[in-house]
């Protein structure tokens, strides 16, 4: 099985303060920093630890930011050869800053990349894989016609969508989400990104409200209460595992790499919220993104501690 992984493909600097509010002129002393690769390639990475074979899809610029996303997505087995490198661009980049209570804050950098239209290279790469991944990060007004085109390709090849509409971007009108929605498969996200595309109910009735949608699959995430997961009329929920939190950072992403693993392998409702549930709070145990996506064998830990059979819901072979 293949998922390509379409855009928000950056970096991340990733930063541990002792508190907030930063004033001007203030001077704190890091108690951790990491550069490496975020956003979307937190999805991939994730995936791919789960055995999933894993492309990236779209484009980062020719610097070192650019550099830091092609050979970390390489180090964890991600094809990049549908990653165009543009010469002159910038790689757009998420500074996350991260106080003792382990939630993060956002700085983010849009770079400069270039490509602004389909690309056609691009509907093969999609029409000839299983699954495609999408976020609702757009860091350009453009973006979001570029992932609802390569939902439409998707849906057309009978490819299985995945999207995680995010906190979106402030400066982008928002309101494409929901075609995403319509043109997905699988739909992830959590109670704030619910409430604000759909209404500020309550969690059932935010489930029931997505039934009509469209999507097969939709995971309620609610952080440290755990998840809700549906499939059709089928639901489930899995309550939260007793983790210390560290950086909440990419949580919701390496939920997403558990869903597309799960998804694929059509594991049974109950069994993916388990997983789903216990891949996030094993990263929130975890400083940073990227390379430090949970293993397999720290959401083992994470299932065997809270009274869960590990090999009911993880791949045989972990590393």
């Amino acid at each position: 099985m293949t998922v390509q992984i379409l855009g928000d493909l950056i970096a991340d600097i990733s930063m541990r303060l002792p508190k907030f509010p930063v004033q001007a002129k203030d001077i704190h002393r890091l108690s951790y920093m990491e550069v490496g690769p975020g956003g979307a390639c937190n999805v991939a990475i994730m995936a791919a630890r789960f055995g999933v074979k894993v492309a990236g899809l779209g484009e980062v610029g020719d610097d070192g930011f650019g550099l830091i996303v092609r050979e970390g997505l390489k180090r964890e087995g991600v094809d990049i050869t549908n990653l165009q490198v543009t010469p002159g661009a910038r790689t757009p980049v998420a500074g996350v800053v991260v106080d003792k209570t382990g939630e993060p804050g956002y700085l983010g950098y849009a770079g400069s990349l270039q490509i602004r239209s389909w690309q056609e290279s691009w509907t093969s790469a999609i029409e000839n894989t299983q699954a495609l991944f999408a976020d609702g990060w757009a860091e350009y007004k453009e973006t979001p016609d570029l992932i609802l085109r390569g939902f439409e390709i998707a849906r057309q090849a009978g490819v299985t969508t995945f999207f995680d509409p995010g906190p979106g971007n402030p400066e982008v009108d928002n309101s494409w989400m929901k075609d995403a929605m319509s043109l997905s498969d699988v739909v992830m996200l959590n109670r704030t990104e619910a409430r604000r595309l759909i209404g500020d109910y309550d969690d059932q009735k935010l489930m029931d409200s997505f039934r009509g949608l469209g999507a097969t699959w939709v995971l309620l995430k609610r952080g440290a209460e755990g998840l809700i997961l549906m499939r059709g009329t089928e639901q489930a929920e899995s309550a939260g595992f007793e983790v210390k939190t560290r950086d909440a950072t990419g949580a919701g992403d390496s939920v997403a790499g558990a869903m597309i693993y799960g998804v694929l392998n059509k594991m049974p409702v109950q069994n993916l919220a388990v997983l789903a549930n216990a891949t996030g709070a094993a990263k929130v145990t975890k400083l940073g993104t990227g390379h430090n996506m949970p293993t397999l064998q720290e959401i083992s830990s994470v299932l065997e501690a809270n009274g869960h059979n590990p090999s009911d819901y993880l791949p045989r072979k972990t590393k």
